[in-house]
């Protein structure tokens, strides 16, 4: 599903290279968690896997990242994310709309659904995550796990083949953080390619069928 060669990167206007000599692969299927120190490189392979890095992030980009067999510096973005969808760590700026119902609505119109495909999907997405309660409500009045969970509604509504998380379970409690990886588990189980940061050593080894860490380069 993804595969990655020799990959090095280096942020426009930087010296050193964020990432290194990558060599990875991430079969269909797979539940991947990425681990490794703060500032290793990992939101950048994140953004790499779905052409985040280079299209939106330039910089000196070297080797090769294919996506479903796609060339990630070669397919527009707008292709890409028809394959690959990505959910960021800083969750409260991915957000678009102010209700929760609207959010999820707006990726898949984005996408060419119909208003009643939309809702419709919009409401499977919603009780697969148990967040029914939430519509109506201010997104920015939601604690972050309901946050979390709204932002994952909104990446799979759109039934990706593949799911990016970036610190997805980040200042949640031990708790709701489970409640996370759960969800994430019966997805994986439905067939979602799943590559996730965490730096809960336990939960990735948990829930996680493969893992990678990802070296500083930094050096």
């Amino acid at each position: 599903m993804i595969k990655i060669e020799k990959f090095s990167f280096k942020y426009k206007d930087t010296e050193k290279f964020v990432l290194r000599d990558v060599n990875l692969e991430v079969a269909d299927g797979a539940f991947l968690g990425l681990s490794g120190v703060s500032g290793s490189g990992k939101t950048s392979l994140l953004y790499s896997m779905c052409g985040i890095i280079p299209h939106f992030y330039k910089g000196d980009f070297y080797g090769s990242v294919k996506l479903n067999g796609m060339d990630t510096v070669e397919t527009p973005i707008s292709e890409l994310s028809k394959v690959a969808a990505i959910v960021f760590e800083d969750i409260d700026s991915s957000f678009a709309c102010t209700y929760p119902e609207d959010e999820i609505i707006f990726g898949l119109r984005n996408f060419g659904h119909t208003k009643a495909e939309a809702a419709e999907i919009t409401e499977e997405v919603m009780k697969t995550l148990g967040i029914e309660d939430l519509r109506g409500k201010l997104i920015r009045s939601l604690s972050g796990g309901q946050k979390r969970k709204t932002a994952l509604a909104a990446a799979i509504a759109i039934r990706p083949k593949v799911l990016l998380l970036d610190e997805p379970t980040g200042e949640l409690d031990p708790e709701a953080k489970v409640q996370v990886f759960e969800i994430l588990r019966k997805l994986n189980a439905s067939g979602l390619t799943i590559v996730i940061s965490e730096r809960n050593e336990h939960l990735v080894k948990k829930y996680c069928t493969s893992e990678y860490t990802v070296t500083n380069a930094k050096i």
